[in-house]
């Protein structure tokens, strides 16, 4: 038997849910039971920053005049080129938290755990993508032995490198050369220290690798050293409780 239009209109009515305000709340009524129907705040995109100076410039000269009445506000480090700032729940919002701030570390070089370079792109990366270390020294000064020898021989056994580099007739220098090294890449914000790394390092007839040999805490490193510089840059108001740093 054919349905009607008309009762294809009733049985299409009757499954559309009921909306009803109970004490503020909205609710849709269906067969299947009752849901609360939550608004969606309208949430505005977190401001994209690039440094923590113009991160704790914002917090100090507008977050903390937005979130006066829902204080304190809260700045995270999740990752060594990452910081958020955030206020607590806010009741107008449906108890969401609204973000202010991502500063993202955009102008760092980085650094990856296992990297192979020539000799000569070795001693340029040393002089521009790390920080000054004594070690930085020693790897610098070994290249350039090894880069300026006429003659130049490797043994390596596993546990370390030994160099044999020739300079004209007769002289001529054996080094047993140091498996690991401490380094300092460029791989967090340029405003605070960069954290050390230990780096196994194999040299063959044509380079220099590295390979990071502390497990990644270097990151962990990164996000103590953020949290530090963060505290200490708005001292006054972590000390008053506006304010709260953490990892």
């Amino acid at each position: 038997m054919d349905m009607t239009r008309e009762a294809m209109e009733k049985i299409e009515q009757l499954t559309q849910p009921i909306i009803k305000e109970v004490d503020g709340h909205t609710y849709a009524i269906t067969a299947g039971g009752m849901t609360e129907i939550k608004p969606v705040p309208d949430m505005p995109d977190p401001l994209a920053l690039t440094s923590l100076d113009a991160l704790v410039k914002l917090v100090r000269t507008e977050a903390l005049h937005i979130a006066k009445y829902i204080n304190p506000i809260y700045i995270t480090v999740p990752d060594p080129t990452l910081v958020k700032c955030f206020g607590q729940p806010d009741p107008n919002l449906g108890e969401t938290r609204l973000t202010y701030y991502h500063a993202k570390a955009t102008d760092v070089p980085g650094w990856e755990k296992e990297t192979t370079l020539s000799f000569e792109a070795a001693m340029i990366a040393l002089r521009t993508r790390f920080e000054h270390t004594t070690d930085t020294d020693y790897a610098l000064k070994l290249l350039s032995e090894i880069t300026t020898g006429a003659k130049v021989t490797f043994n390596d056994n596993g546990i370390a490198t030994t160099v044999v580099t020739q300079k004209g007739i007769a002289l001529q220098g054996n080094e047993s050369i140091r498996p690991i090294i401490t380094l300092k890449p460029f791989r967090t914000f340029q405003e605070v220290e960069q954290p050390a790394s230990e780096f196994l390092i194999r040299i063959t007839d044509r380079g220099i690798k590295f390979i990071e040999a502390d497990g990644g805490m270097w990151r962990l490193a990164a996000r103590k050293i953020i949290k530090a510089w963060l505290e200490n840059a708005l001292a006054m108001e972590v000390e008053n409780g506006s304010v709260v740093v953490a990892l």
